[in-house]
C-alpha cells in the first residue's frame, strides 16, 4: 500500500516552497503526491453574479496552468502526482481531499495577509493545522 501526501497549491511563492518540500518528501517515501488548488478568493466571494462565473474559469485557467508546470517537474523526478483543482473553501476542499485519498501527510504553505484579508478568508494553514486527521507541515 503506497502512501499518499497532499500539498495546497496557491500560486503564491510560498505555495511553491510547499510544493517542493512535498515532492521532496514524496520522493523519499516513494509516496503519491496530490497537488491541490483551491478556486477561491475575495475577489470571487464578493463579485456579482454575472461576473463570478468568468473570474472562477479564469482563476481555474491560471492554477491548471500551475499545477501543469508542477507535474512537469514532478515527472522529472519519478514521483507520480495527482492534479485536483477544486471549488469553495479551501480548508473544506484540502481536508475533503485528504479523507477521501487516504492521505498521510498534507503541506502547506504559509504566507502573511492583511488583516481584510484574514478576516474574509481565515489563515488556511491554520485551519489545515486545526483540523486535519493527519500530519501537517507548513511551510515559510
Amino acid at each position: 500500500m503506497s502512501s499518499h501526501i497532499l500539498v495546497g497549491i496557491d500560486g503564491s511563492p510560498q505555495g511553491d516552497k510547499a510544493f517542493a518540500y512535498a515532492l521532496n518528501l514524496a520522493a523519499r517515501a516513494a509516496a503519491v503526491l496530490h497537488a491541490c488548488a483551491v478556486v477561491y478568493g475575495p475577489d470571487i466571494e464578493m463579485a456579482e453574479a454575472s461576473e463570478r462565473e468568468a473570474l472562477i474559469e479564469q482563476r481555474r485557467e491560471q492554477l491548471r496552468k500551475k499545477l501543469d508546470s508542477l507535474a512537469a517537474q514532478a515527472g522529472e523526478t519519478g514521483v507520480e502526482i495527482q492534479l485536483h483543482i477544486l471549488e469553495g473553501q479551501p480548508v473544506e476542499q484540502l481536508l475533503a481531499l485528504a479523507q477521501s485519498q487516504n492521505v498521510s501527510h498534507i503541506v502547506v504553505g504559509h504566507r502573511s495577509k492583511g488583516l481584510f484579508e484574514q478576516l474574509l478568508m481565515g489563515s488556511v494553514a491554520k485551519g489545515v493545522v486545526d483540523q486535519a486527521r493527519c500530519n501537517v507541515t507548513v511551510v515559510r
